[in-house]
């Protein structure tokens, strides 16, 4: 077993606690009941929001072209875009 470097430690996904960044101030993030820019919004995250990834499991949204991750805010679990959460695109 070796060490995870800082590159590594990035791309782990579930059970890490991640803050939400849409790179624009005032701009929320959309949490959505599915990986998906389709899926249903079921709450707006603003800059900041701490979000616990609870899978390992990315999923590709070819409408959007993005990856999309599952998280739970504050007891609520849903799916945002990855790369909000500094994970890739």
């Amino acid at each position: 077993m070796s060490e995870l470097n800082l590159n590594q430690m990035e791309q782990v996904t579930g059970g890490v606690w991640r803050t939400v960044n849409t790179g624009v101030s005032g701009l929320n993030a959309a949490l959505r009941n599915g990986p998906g820019k389709k899926a249903k919004q079921i709450a707006s995250l603003p800059n900041g929001t701490q979000v616990d990834t609870v899978t390992d499991q990315v999923v590709y949204d070819s409408v959007s072209g993005r990856n999309f991750v599952e998280v739970d805010v504050n007891g609520i679990r849903g799916w945002i875009a990855a790369s909000i959460v500094g994970l890739p695109r």
